[in-house]
């Protein structure tokens, strides 16, 4: 049995630069503190991750909860808010919806997500993006810190939910962060997109084949097509 894992934002959802705008802008409100360079910049490079280690280097322990809730609240907020005011802002990847529905019903793989994201948020941009999600497996930054613990977690749940035992665990992600994390649990990782070189690389979700084969996997589960 393969366990899939899937990252969320760049990797399902084409949402990176506006999940970034609402994050900073977030945590700017709250803080006072103005996010500049990169992500690549922070140890965890997830939603609570980066908030954390801010905290750490600017001396806000004492507020450390209140931050952590505020931040993720008006966070929120914010997506909601945008994705009202801009419906197309968070679109899927394209093919990644059928990719999933395929996915939850094939015999050969479980589906999981992991996302570095925080549980509500992300679950809300995968609902306007148009993904059911029902029955997969899930963690986020709500339940761990790190990625690693984050993909190592879904992991656990989805053999507690499947009952299976893996022969292998494969990672779908988007940045150096997610390929950093699965060399640290010695998962395989397939990059999505461009903002990551890796040897295993997909542009999208768009053909199932074409992702099978890359991973030396037979596609057994005929999709239907309306």
């Amino acid at each position: 049995m393969n366990l899939f894992m899937l990252d969320v934002d760049g990797t399902l959802v084409d949402s990176y630069d506006f999940d970034s705008d609402c994050y900073r802008s977030a945590v700017e409100e709250v803080t006072g503190i103005q996010l500049d360079g990169s992500w690549c910049d922070y140890t965890n490079v997830t939603d609570a991750g980066i908030l954390e280690q801010i905290i750490e280097e600017k001396g806000l322990t004492k507020e450390r909860m209140a931050i952590l809730r505020q931040v993720e609240q008006l966070f929120t907020q914010r997506l909601r808010e945008e994705i009202a005011r801009n419906p197309d802002g968070v679109k899927a990847t394209p093919g990644a919806i059928e990719f999933v529905n395929h996915m939850k019903k094939h015999p050969d793989v479980v589906l999981a997500i992991a996302t570095g994201g925080w549980e509500v948020s992300a679950k809300l941009k995968l609902r306007a993006a148009g993904f059911d999600i029902h029955g997969v497996t899930f963690a986020s930054c709500s339940d761990a810190l790190t990625r690693s613990e984050i993909m190592a977690l879904a992991a656990f749940r989805a053999k507690q939910d499947s009952g299976c035992t893996f022969d292998r665990r494969i990672y779908f992600g988007d940045g150096e962060w997610d390929k950093m994390a699965t060399q640290t649990l010695g998962y395989e990782f397939v990059a999505v997109g461009n903002r990551v070189a890796h040897h295993i690389r997909i542009q999208n979700f768009t053909s199932h084949d074409a992702i099978f084969g890359k991973l030396g996997l037979y596609d057994s589960v005929k999709r239907q097509t309306a």
